[in-house]
């Protein structure tokens, strides 16, 4: 009988983590949530096994706006940076491409676009876990808060994402357990 490999556990980042955990490491800083959190996205493992990072062209491209327009990189860095990410993802244990997710279906009737957006890649990539800290801009009638300001599950038709903070969803994955209460 062949040996069949458990599938991976998928990991949204929200741009703040990406930028959060960039900024970091270029002012020097070590050990923060957020640097965890893409170490693992990097790595393609944590507690819980293999690890795929789920993301976008669209959230890379607004990454990259970001970076150069708001946090002063260079083109050449951001570049850098983005191709590294989109390696990351291609490469990961399930080799998951950055997504296209095409244009919003209203599906996800939050205030901001990009948060929308992001909200659309978790679910189509099938993502276990969305880390933000942003946690109140993902709140919409179809989540349901379980640590204010922390922890919520978000529910479409199909899938569950659990939405987490940073630094609890960096916890889980260090420990390999999710705990919701």
């Amino acid at each position: 009988m062949p040996d069949i490999e458990p599938a991976p556990f998928r990991l949204c980042l929200d741009l703040n983590v990406w930028c959060a955990a960039v900024l970091s490491e270029a002012r020097g800083r070590s050990g923060s949530a957020t640097q965890f959190l893409v170490d693992v996205a990097r790595r393609g493992v944590s507690e819980f096994g293999p690890t795929q990072v789920v993301i976008s062209w669209g959230m890379i491209d607004r990454l990259s706006l970001v970076l150069g327009r708001d946090m002063g990189f260079t083109r050449a860095a951001i570049e850098t940076i983005a191709a590294e990410i989109a390696l990351t993802a291609q490469i990961g244990p399930a080799g998951l491409a950055p997504l296209l997710v095409l244009g919003g279906a209203g599906l996800v009737p939050l205030r901001d676009a990009e948060d929308a957006h992001v909200l659309e890649v978790a679910f189509a990539g099938r993502a276990r876990l969305l880390a933000t800290a942003n946690f109140d801009d993902f709140i919409s009638y179809r989540t349901t808060v379980l640590q204010r300001g922390k922890i919520a599950l978000c529910r479409s038709f199909e899938h569950e994402v659990i939405i987490a903070h940073p630094a609890i969803a960096a916890g889980w994955l260090r420990t390999g357990e999710i705990r919701l209460g």
